[in-house]
């Protein structure tokens, strides 16, 4: 063993101490050995914090090993502390192992003294070991906190996103509901008033779930939001895209979509469907319309235009737009357009209509993906 190490040794007897350094360097331990014999100078020794082993004596004229220990124990816990006395009782011994002392050894029986010593340094080194892996572990605890307070602080901007009071168009009854999968998703919803009597409804399914999926979230509603003012949704959509194409790009993704412009005095839906394709039209009798054309999803790349559709709406009549989250909560079900709007009844009101549908996915599991309704019911 070449091993040099700095050793505290409480002795006030100089022939036992070279005795002890020289059976250690037999050993093979290359020590600094630094011999106190009273109280003050022991103290002053470890507050300089370079001894890496305390070697004691049991008794000493003007100070004893067991105050010694206690010394060390209070202030150094960690630090191995081995008794080499030339009287230690067994009472002794078990009262100073109860104390903390890592070991002891009879001066008549230095060949247990190497031993010792190195049984003491590798429970150091792996108390160490221990200390670093717990403080490895309490960062990382810390850090799994500070993500989870993000993450909390993030999903109640992105709700305050979505719109928070039903908008009051005439003749019509709109609601709307958004179930993340995570604490943040990707899906959203949302409704502008154009200008009087005119307003855009839309509902985005960013692919993928969770954070990322969430940042592009914000970041289409804004670009969406920006452009309906005073553009038909084909245009709208189109400057949209534009803008968003550079971050789609370098994220590797796309968004499904469908926007509409709601005229509320004429009746009438103007829309364009970005690869959604989850929409339709119940009418008052229940059987539905699909709305057509679709084209395909922001972000990817199109040689044509994109295409606006048109449809009236009668009393009695719903809009009847969700996220494939709905479709991918309960695969059992087997659910697709004219099922879901057999759950529907004209009685009922936006609002029940979106909890029905919000209510076919079991809310007590974890969902597979974002779960979003949106419905627009022409009330008279």
């Amino acid at each position: 063993m070449n091993r040099r190490l700095r050793i505290l040794h409480l002795e006030d007897e100089p022939r036992d101490a070279e005795l002890i350094e020289a059976t250690l360097a037999a050993e093979g331990f290359e020590c600094e050995v630094r011999v106190v014999t009273r109280r003050k100078e022991f103290v002053a020794a470890l507050k300089e914090g370079e001894s890496e082993l305390i070697l004691a004596d049991f008794s000493l004229p003007d100070f004893d090993g067991m105050s010694a220990l206690a010394i060390v124990r209070e202030r150094y816990p960690d630090l191995p502390f081995v008794f080499v006395s030339g009287r230690l009782g067994e009472e002794a011994a078990i009262e100073s192992l109860k104390n903390g002392a890592t070991d002891y050894v009879l001066k008549n029986r230095l060949s247990r003294l190497a031993p010792a010593v190195n049984r003491a340094l590798n429970e150091m080194a792996e108390r160490a070991e221990r200390r670093k892996a717990e403080e490895e572990l309490r960062e990382s605890e810390l850090r799994r906190y500070q993500m989870q307070m993000e993450l909390v602080y993030a999903a109640e901007v992105q709700a305050r996103l979505l719109p928070h009071e039903y908008p009051q168009i005439p003749g019509f009854d709109i609601a709307a509901r958004c179930l993340p999968a995570k604490q943040v998703g990707g899906d959203f919803f949302d409704w502008q008033e154009v200008c009087p009597g005119l307003w855009s409804l839309t509902l985005g399914d960013v692919m993928g779930k969770g954070l990322a999926a969430a940042m592009l979230m914000t970041t289409v509603r804004a670009s969406i939001r920006s452009v309906t003012q005073h553009n038909r949704p084909a245009k709208a959509l189109q400057l949209a895209e534009y803008g968003l194409l550079p971050d789609l790009d370098h994220s590797e993704s796309f968004v499904t979509l469908f926007h509409g412009q709601l005229h509320a005095g004429r009746r009438t839906l103007n829309f364009v469907d970005c690869g959604h394709g989850y929409v339709f039209l119940r009418r008052e009798n229940g059987m539905i319309d699909q709305l057509v054309p679709r084209g395909l999803p922001l972000g990817i790349k199109r040689q044509e235009a994109f295409q606006e559709g048109r449809i009236g709406l009668e009393t009695g009549d719903t809009l009847v737009v969700f996220s494939d989250g709905l479709i991918d909560a309960r695969p059992d079900l087997d659910l697709d357009n004219q099922s879901l709007a057999d759950l529907l009844d004209n009685r009922m009101s936006a609002q029940e209509m979106v909890d029905r549908l919000i209510g076919l996915t079991d809310q007590e599991a974890p969902l597979p993906d974002d779960v979003t309704v949106l419905v627009a019911r022409c009330s008279g």
